[in-house]
């Protein structure tokens, strides 16, 4: 855990990791909901509203601007709003309502403001005044706002509680944003809304997120290319309990690592169909598995580009990320940023106007990398610093912007080693090299032949009376519950055999192949007494089922490994699959 250190060493993984994590609620749905619940007649009693820098920022503003709100447990994210648009603000006075480096949260207030009776000044940290507002404050003048901005930028001054709604004009090329704040407010304009569009607006899919959230609160959004409108009818309703979906932006740093590291991460909260457009990064993943040049398209997934940069460093190609020009509007130009940060420690990766290039694989180097106070530049960098020693980063406590808790979750990683299964014919010395490994990996060992014999009896005995096709049966069953993490399992030669087998390796192991030369197979098995497979001569049958198995155990392979491999070997080949 992170106290008040201004450098923090990321630590290697040293293994494949197996975890399940809850990530915190999604701050852009928070955010939605909670300035939806605000102007829903009733209460509304929001979970999971995780109090993160941005959701807190917006919380605290709004008690200031006269909402009933409060956290009533805020380690659950339990929150409980009272609605409806105060009255009794003094117009003699100006309330401050102080945004730090949280553009949802300015952006929103900057709408809401104008609907809300009194004096406001609206502001930020020196990164948020240089973040531009004059598209969403001139779109807001046209409705009748009396709303003046600094020449484009923040600080903000609203004379509010006078809009009436009807059209307007809007340019949100720069950020969806801007779009967001204007639908949030439109069921509380007399007149309702109709926004003709100047361009497509910037990361669609989290305009999709605020349609999704109003529907939720009982309003409708009718949608289209050059006019998005709200009903002059339409009024919220508060469903009165509502469930903030885990984040999955939050997410993007696992799930990269995980794709590298051959390893398995778990949700507890992530929803397979959620509204998110970072629920898309799984697909994404699977594109970037591929090699030579790759063009992704991050128009519906921005907040992952700095992720992608990472995984693009090491696959055998070029990867062209497009489609992200709304970065240089962020919490700093992140493109830019990215792209001085990762070239320091090695990485080939220049920028363009809307995304940059990176050509990998790439020869790293340690390095210190500031994220400019960006929370998911210090999500990236943690990435890399995952993979490869030597990686600092500057000011980490950044990451309480959205997700406190992101490198205690990292720590998780290390803690939870992947199941690691040996695969390979009988005789080849599985049992033996699982329980050398165990010892100095510091991990439990298991064999699921042994674990057979313990509840079956001998397998000569159960094959002479029962039959393979029994055993395999009991084996499959076996395996299945014996793989779990923080174990080095050996598995019988025959268990590769099994589909059922295969796709649970596939899904919870990382698996070693022990690939031992014929001959070897041949003179070991001489010495035991196993029962045969066949009816065939002993070296007539080992060729025979090798055959027949060796395209199975490289099929489930994430790493292959022969008789003459010393442990200290085996365990750097292993440690090789979580870095450079």
């Amino acid at each position: 855990m992170i106290a008040s250190a201004s450098v923090y060493g990321v630590k290697p993984l040293r293994l494949p990791f197996d975890v399940s994590l809850t990530m915190p609620g999604s701050k852009s749905h928070a955010n939605r909901a909670i300035i939806a619940a605000c102007l829903s007649k009733g209460i509304t009693t929001i979970h999971s509203a995780t109090p993160c820098d941005d959701v807190t920022l917006l919380v605290k503003n709004l008690h200031k601007m006269g909402f009933e709100l409060r956290y009533t447990d805020r380690a659950a994210g339990t929150l409980v709003i009272c609605g409806g648009i105060p009255q009794g603000n003094d117009v003699s006075k100006t309330i401050k309502l102080n945004c730090g480096n949280a553009g949802t949260t300015l952006r929103f207030l900057t709408a809401l403001s104008c609907i809300v009776p009194g004096n406001f000044l609206i502001t930020g940290n020196r990164a948020m005044l240089r973040r531009p507002i004059d598209d969403l404050v001139q779109s807001l003048k046209r409705h009748g706002a009396v709303i003046e901005d600094a020449n484009g930028f923040p600080p903000i001054r609203v004379h509010g509680g006078s809009l009436e709604g009807g059209e307007t004009l809007l340019d949100a090329k720069k950020s969806s944003q801007y779009l967001s704040a204007l639908l949030l407010i439109a069921p509380a304009l007399p007149k309702g809304l109709r926004v003709r569009l100047s361009g497509k607006p910037a990361s669609p899919s989290y305009i999709d997120l605020t349609h999704k959230v109003m529907n939720d609160f009982g309003v409708h959004v009718r949608p289209g290319n050059a006019m998005v409108s709200v009903s002059a009818s339409a009024t919220y309703r508060s469903p009165k309990r509502y469930e903030i979906e885990g984040d999955w932006s939050a997410a993007g740093s696992f799930l990269v690592l995980s794709d590298l590291t051959k390893s398995r991460v778990q949700f507890t909260n992530l929803l397979s169909d959620s509204s998110q457009g970072d629920s898309m990064l799984p697909m994404v993943l699977h594109r970037l598995r591929r090699k030579g040049r790759l063009t992704i398209d991050c128009t519906d997934i921005p907040d992952q580009v700095m992720n992608l940069a990472v995984r693009a460093a090491f696959r055998d190609g070029v990867t062209i990320l497009t489609g992200a020009g709304n970065l240089r509007f962020k919490e700093c130009d992140r493109l830019s940023v990215l792209t001085s940060e990762l070239s320091k420690a090695g990485i080939r990766i220049r920028e363009h106007a809307d995304g940059v290039t990176i050509k990998g694989p790439s020869r790293l180097k340690p390095a210190i990398l500031d994220p400019h106070d960006d929370h998911r530049m210090a999500f990236c960098f943690a990435v890399l610093g995952s993979l490869f020693p030597g990686i600092r980063i500057k000011n980490p406590e950044c990451v309480s912007k959205s997700y406190p808790h992101f490198f205690g979750d990292l720590e998780k990683l290390h803690g939870s080693s992947r199941c690691i299964a040996i695969v390979g014919m009988r005789g080849s010395g599985k049992s033996t090299l699982a329980r050398a490994l165990a010892e100095k990996l510091h991990l439990k060992h298991r064999d699921t032949d042994i674990v057979f014999e313990r509840q079956s009896g001998p397998i000569r005995a159960f094959v002479g009376k029962h039959g393979w096709s029994s055993f395999r049966k009991e084996e499959e069953r076996i395996v299945s519950e014996s793989l779990d993490p923080g174990y080095i399992v050996s598995l019988g030669g025959g268990a590769i055999e099994s589909q059922i087998c295969r796709d649970r390796l596939k899904e919870s192991t990382f698996v070693i192949y022990l690939n031992v030369r014929t001959s070897s197979l041949i003179r070991r098995l001489r010495k035991e007494s196993r029962p045969p497979l066949t009816n065939l001569p002993l070296h007539v049958e080992v060729r025979e089922v090798l055959k027949k198995r060796r395209p199975l155990y490289r099929s489930v392979a994430n790493l292959t490994v022969s008789e003459t491999e010393s442990i200290s070997d085996i365990i750097n080949s292993l440690r090789r699959q979580c870095s450079s």
